[in-house]
């Protein structure tokens, strides 16, 4: 039986494979958005395209074959997200309809932060945290539209930044393989508060990243699993491990089949599904598993794309960061937008770190691409607001105790006004990781030491 010319017997409604491996006779893992022979040669890679824009490409191909080749170097790369073998027999076509419309340059060049419009945005989630939960789901399933806030490219990092980096930098240049098995060394540290982000889920549901009210309204799936999963895994015996293993798995490949194909999501999905997608590789990529590790590795580049549009979203503090600390003060946000707004801060920041570790884990050389800390992320350092137990107790921590706007892994401003009673435990990992385990241990230790408030 012969082959088939591509683009010219194989019914767009039939083909599974990207169109530049049928073009090429050349076997298609059919990775979504992008297949990885399409991401090694970095050509453009689509699963959709008509029959007229093939034929276009083919004909720019033979014009600019004798012409300078184009090389880029992207900031952030979608690259190849999930395996969709799951998709079984599912048409290309249909695939098109359910995913957006990837251009073929990266998703996000650079973090974008949402400072108008955020106000709309939140208001499906106030309602929801605050209880009030529409009788029909379809109500509060508002799609997302990336073109109801208006974007701007986030600020570049300072110089006070780059001097934190500075200061980290003994950290990463000296991780050894044995590093991880002396509790002496930061690496040890640093990762036994990571893996325990798995136990906090379990046992709190709630992690410094993802706060214990964010979701007490609705739940979203994709949580309520890998709450269950967490308790799991935290629970495990020899006897049980290899159902453990394999809820685990199944749980995390759900996540990751269900959520790669869909576009239509509210903000509060979004951040749901990244929360899920971190603590599933967390587990995977820091349990010693190498079958684990290999499935969390393909799972990353979706996560960093997850992470992108978290991005586009984020209330980036922007103007907290400018204004006097009177100012700040005198207009207390709601305590249900703030409660989203800094976990889906906290998640951005805590996600890019954990996969920075481990990448410098796998190579010391790693050269840090895709690099999201040329950007600027910040966040709130404050006890007193993140552990409030309630609206009037937030209120009331926001006018009278001590909050600092801070920027990536940035203490120095921090260092000589604040205090160790206001580091909760999101604050300490980034501290330790700033200026090491037993000078965190010496800061903490001088909690009662009084200081006046001052602006971020």
């Amino acid at each position: 039986m012969g082959v088939s010319p591509a683009g010219s017997s194989i019914p767009p409604s039939r083909q599974k494979n990207c169109h530049n491996c049928v073009q090429t006779k050349r076997r298609c893992d059919r990775r979504m958005p992008h297949c990885s022979r399409c991401v090694e040669r970095n050509i453009p890679c689509d699963y959709s395209r008509t029959r007229t824009a093939i034929q276009a490409d083919r004909q720019a191909r033979r014009d600019n074959a004798n012409g300078p080749a184009s090389i880029s170097h992207p900031l952030f790369s979608p690259g190849p997200a999930a395996e969709m073998d799951y998709l079984g027999s599912i048409d290309a076509d249909m695939v098109a309809d359910l995913m957006p419309d990837y251009p073929a340059e990266p998703l996000l060049q650079s973090p974008i932060d949402a400072t108008h419009g955020i106000d709309v945005l939140m208001d499906n989630q106030v309602d929801l945290m605050g209880g009030n939960t529409p009788a029909s789901m379809s109500q509060w399933l508002v799609a997302f539209e990336d073109d109801s806030i208006t974007e701007r490219p986030s600020t570049p990092v300072d110089e006070e930044i780059t001097r934190s980096y500075q200061k980290m930098a003994p950290m990463c240049d000296n991780i050894n393989t044995w590093s991880l098995h002396d509790p002496s060394t930061p690496l040890y540290y640093i990762t036994s508060r990571v893996k325990n982000f798995v136990n906090d889920m379990a046992t709190h549901n709630a992690t410094p990243f993802l706060h214990p009210f964010l979701y007490r309204a609705h739940t979203p799936e994709c949580i309520m699993s890998c709450f269950s999963t967490s308790v799991l895994y935290t629970a495990r015996t020899p006897t049980n491990t290899a159902m453990v293993m394999r809820a685990l798995c199944k749980s995390a490949h759900e996540l990751v089949a269900a959520e790669s194909v869909r576009f239509v999501t509210t903000t509060t999905e979004r951040l749901a599904r990244a929360q899920a997608l971190l603590l599933y590789q967390i587990i995977r990529l820091f349990d010693g598993d190498v079958a684990l590790r290999a499935q969390a590795e393909r799972d990353s580049a979706l996560l960093n794309t997850w992470l992108a549009e978290l991005c586009k979203m984020r209330d980036n503090l922007s103007t907290s960061a400018r204004l006097e600390n009177s100012v700040a003060r005198a207009q207390p946000p709601e305590w249900e937008q703030w409660i989203f707004a800094e976990s889906v801060r906290r998640t951005i920041l805590m996600a890019y770190s954990v996969l920075g570790l481990y990448e410098l884990m796998k190579d010391p050389e790693w050269d840090g691409e895709p690099n999201p800390w040329a950007y600027t992320h910040r966040w709130t350092l404050s006890r007193s607001l993140w552990e409030a137990k309630s609206s009037a107790g937030f209120q009331r921590a926001w006018k009278e105790k001590p909050q600092f706007v801070m920027e990536n892994h940035s203490f120095e401003r921090f260092l000589e006004h604040g205090r160790g009673s206001d580091v909760d435990e999101f604050a300490e990992i980034l501290l330790n990781v700033y200026m090491g385990v037993d000078e965190t241990k010496e800061f903490l230790s001088s909690r009662e030491t009084p200081v006046p408030v001052q602006s971020a």
